[in-house]
C-alpha cells in the first residue's frame, strides 16, 4: 500500500494488487461503471499492479471471455460523442487516444450524415438567431470546426439552415 496525491493536501491510499483474482475484480469494478478500451484499462491499472504480465494476462482473459471489448467500447463512445454534437474529426482523434484504430472508427462512421449533426449543433448554438455579419458567421464556423466537423459538413449545414 502506498499514498498518492489526489489534490493539493489530499492523499489517498492505494493498494498494490499482486494476485490475478484481485486484478480481475478491480478491472470488473471499472467495467461495471462504463465500457473501457483495453488501453484505458492498461493505463488505469499499470501503477496499481505488481506485475505488468499479470495485468496483461487478466486483460487478455477478459477479452477472451467477452467482458472487455474494444469494439463495444468504440461503438458506445462513438454514439455518445455523436449525440453530444461532436464531429468525426474530434471523435476519431479521441478514439485514437483511447487505443481504437481508424478501421473501427471508419466502420462506425461510414453511414453517418455528418452534415445533419453539424446542423443540429449549429441550431443549438445559434438558438434561432443566425448572425448576418461575416464575423458572427466565421465565429460559428470556428465553433463547428472545434467540435470536429470538416469544412464540407459545416458549409452544408449553413446551406441547409439558410434553405429552411
Amino acid at each position: 500500500m502506498f499514498l498518492i496525491p489526489l489534490r493539493k493536501n489530499i492523499l489517498i491510499k492505494m493498494e498494490i494488487l499482486d494476485e490475478p483474482k484481485a486484478i480481475r475484480l478491480k478491472i470488473m469494478d471499472f467495467l461495471s461503471r462504463r465500457e473501457h478500451s483495453s488501453r484505458e484499462i492498461l493505463n488505469k491499472m499499470s501503477n496499481r499492479v505488481e506485475s505488468k504480465e499479470m495485468l496483461l494476462d487478466s486483460i487478455k482473459e477478459l477479452v477472451d471471455d467477452g467482458l472487455l471489448s474494444d469494439e463495444r467500447f468504440a461503438e458506445s463512445y462513438f454514439q455518445s460523442r455523436k449525440n453530444k454534437g461532436y464531429g468525426p474529426l474530434r471523435i476519431r482523434n479521441e478514439l485514437k487516444q483511447r487505443g481504437i484504430g481508424d478501421q473501427l472508427f471508419f466502420s462506425l462512421s461510414n453511414e453517418v450524415n455528418w452534415s445533419k449533426y453539424a446542423l443540429e449543433a449549429l441550431r443549438k448554438k445559434i438558438n434561432g438567431d443566425l448572425p448576418t455579419e461575416i464575423k458572427g458567421v466565421l465565429k460559428l464556423k470556428r465553433f463547428l470546426n472545434y467540435r470536429g466537423f470538416d469544412f464540407q459538413d459545416i458549409d452544408r449545414a449553413f446551406e441547409l439552415l439558410k434553405n429552411e
